[in-house]
């Protein structure tokens, strides 16, 4: 009598036995909020979805396939991506829940979830890299009601700058700190903790593009104890130094 096949001998036997390897083509598609993409070891894409060429205002996914992040996005976001791929690639390891702030092409910021996994080879190293980024959509007010966070955005909307707890947030909503977590990622896919992180850069992107303020006081004045926190935060989210976001995005002064 032959023993039940365990759970990863039927998972092997089934995808030994599929024909259509690339079946993540088709589930990401026409997603509109989800950039996919896959990138052989050399960095060149070799399958992308729609969403991602209008993100890029570009007409079909037939202008990426074959490209490099150098050939289609600016030098500074270029050298970002390249060594967030390179980090996998050497490492074998995924980057999860990476927030990012871009500029989009018509001058608005949008702000992004990432995930990037390696693709292993049959011979057990990694051959290429799979990634999503996920488009974090403003939720309306009555989402936010109905989940009963508005109380607590409107506060970390207008305290930023001050030293947030995220238990004394909950505290604010009757939550538990667990509830609010909860309710947080499910509406703004995002932790409290992400969520503060993502209202200071924001601020913070504003005021480097559209004045000339010291960065030392824009830094204070979005709730960072020094320039050097600041910058280093700022940079593991934007991918570039404050000094160098302000010279890539300043607003012309009449």
């Amino acid at each position: 009598m032959h023993a039940n096949p365990s759970p990863k001998e039927l998972r092997d036997q089934f995808l030994a036995e599929l024909n259509t390897p690339m079946i993540s083509e088709r589930l990401f598609a026409e997603i509109p909020d989800i950039v996919f993409c896959i990138k052989n070891r050399n960095g060149l894409y070799i399958s992308a979805n729609a969403a991602f060429a209008h993100r890029l205002g570009l007409q079909s996914v037939n202008a990426i396939l074959g490209k490099s992040v150098t050939d289609i996005f600016p030098p500074l976001l270029a050298k970002t991506y390249l060594a967030q791929d390179e980090h996998v690639f050497l490492t074998g390891k995924e980057i999860n829940d990476q927030l990012e702030l871009i500029s989009n092409r018509d001058g608005s910021l949008g702000w992004y979830l990432a995930r990037k996994v390696p693709l292993m080879g049959k011979h057990g190293d990694v051959i290429g890299l799979a990634s999503i980024s996920r488009d974090l959509l403003t939720p309306g007010d009555a989402d936010l009601r109905f989940a009963g966070l508005a109380k607590v955005i409107s506060t970390i909307q207008a305290n930023y700058a001050e030293d947030l707890h995220p238990p004394d947030l909950a505290a604010l909503a009757n939550l538990s700190h667990a509830q609010l977590e909860r309710r947080m990622r499910k509406i703004f896919k995002l932790t409290t903790s992400q969520f503060i992180r993502k209202t200071r850069i924001e601020k913070a992107a504003r005021r480097l593009a559209n004045t000339d303020k010291p960065i030392i006081d824009i830094a204070l004045d979005c709730g960072y104890g020094d320039q050097s926190a600041f910058a280093r935060q700022f940079k593991a989210t934007v991918g570039m130094t404050p000094g160098t976001y302000r010279e890539a995005y300043r607003t012309p002064k009449n």
